[in-house]
């Protein structure tokens, strides 16, 4: 009898677990464009891609003390370019004081006993030390003054969640605060009759020599740190991306690099194919996608080819996703972001000039 009792157990279990089996939807098979159709399902797949979360800075303190040391590292004279207008003059010579001396398309100006100079592309000071040495010949140990009334080429690109998105002269001091000022502010939506902020200040950024500056934009922007609140330089670039962003980038080692249009069924592999091909210099078994601030990451790191080959989960990528296929032999964060840095802001400021060529027609 208890023989029975056992056998007639085990049945009902086996039936129990069929039925849960029947009701259990199979795995969904994504399979990428090149992808062998033998690619494992996601479920049946053990190795997962690694994820890091990097935390650069432990306090507010601390980034400060970083953000003061990177603009110290980053500080440069600017030089004198196309369209600055200087003022020349030698000591008791009247005849050689000259206003309004603009640097010409060329590059050069022009300056009485001497003919052309070469200006652009030269300080100050390297100028004055060229038309003092060339006037010795006329003149007896000239003392030389040059001041620059008007820096009209230098300039500084703000892009983004701005009203007025774009590269803005920097004619005078100008500091973040004021660059989005200058751009209309922050742009706003509607959201059921009430106004809503669109940025994403999270992932704000600034980009100066191609180095990121880690300036906490959620702490300036929206509590009034002003420690944050740094002067630009020519050739800054300040990002504010949206909420709502909708976007990819893909960079690196790759033929097309450049950003794509999000769709919810994206992922890793299938970005890249839209990416075309590789470079032969493509490290393909650390693919990085960074989720997040550029300051404050999450990263996660995929084996491409084993993705490819089923033995790796695929990465599902989210909106503002950064899929990134660094060159073999660079293993360091910081220098994969020094890399990243500048591809972001030449994709995007030739948007912004591309949009402005497109308007001004």
């Amino acid at each position: 009898m208890h023989r029975a009792v056992t056998v007639l157990l085990i049945v009902v279990s086996m039936v129990v677990v069929a039925g849960c089996v029947a009701t259990t939807p199979p795995p969904t098979v994504s399979v990428q464009r090149g992808t062998p159709s033998t690619i494992k399902p996601s479920a049946e797949i053990e190795s997962k891609p690694l994820e890091i979360s990097l935390a650069q800075y432990r306090s507010t303190d601390e980034q400060l003390a970083a953000l003061e040391r990177l603009v110290a590292e980053t500080r440069v004279s600017p030089l004198l370019g196309k369209g600055d207008i200087l003022s020349v003059s030698v000591y008791d010579e009247p005849e050689l004081t000259l206003t309004g001396v603009p640097v010409r398309p060329d590059g050069m100006i022009s300056y009485p006993l001497i003919g052309d100079v070469q200006a652009e592309a030269r300080s100050v000071e390297e100028l004055t030390t060229e038309i003092s040495n060339r006037l010795r010949e006329f003149v007896l140990e000239p003392r030389v003054s040059v001041i620059v009334t008007a820096f009209n080429s230098l300039s500084y690109v703000i892009n983004g969640e701005v009203v007025k998105p774009g590269i803005y002269p920097l004619v005078t001091d100008v500091s973040i605060t004021a660059a989005v000022a200058a751009a209309g502010g922050l742009k706003q939506g509607q959201l059921r009759a009430t106004s809503v902020e669109l940025a994403d200040l999270s992932r704000a950024f600034l980009a100066r020599q191609g180095k990121l500056l880690p300036v906490d934009f959620v702490s300036l922007m929206r509590h009034g740190d002003l420690r944050f609140d740094i002067p630009l330089q020519s050739g800054d670039y300040i990002s504010i991306p949206s909420g709502l962003s909708k976007e990819v980038f893909v960079l690196g080692e790759i033929q097309t690099p450049g950003l794509f249009a999000f769709r919810g069924d994206m992922t890793m592999s299938r970005t890249l194919a839209l990416a075309e091909s590789f470079t032969k210099d493509a490290d393909l078994s650390r693919i990085h996608v960074i989720r997040g601030s550029l300051s404050n990451p999450t990263l996660i790191i995929a084996d491409f080819k084993k993705v490819i080959a089923g033995q790796q989960q695929d990465v599902r990528l989210e909106p503002g996703d950064l899929v990134y296929v660094p060159p073999t032999g660079l293993s360091s964060w910081a220098r994969m972001l020094n890399q990243i840095v500048p591809t972001i802001t030449g994709i995007q400021t030739g948007i912004i000039l591309r949009n402005t060529v497109r308007t001004s027609n």
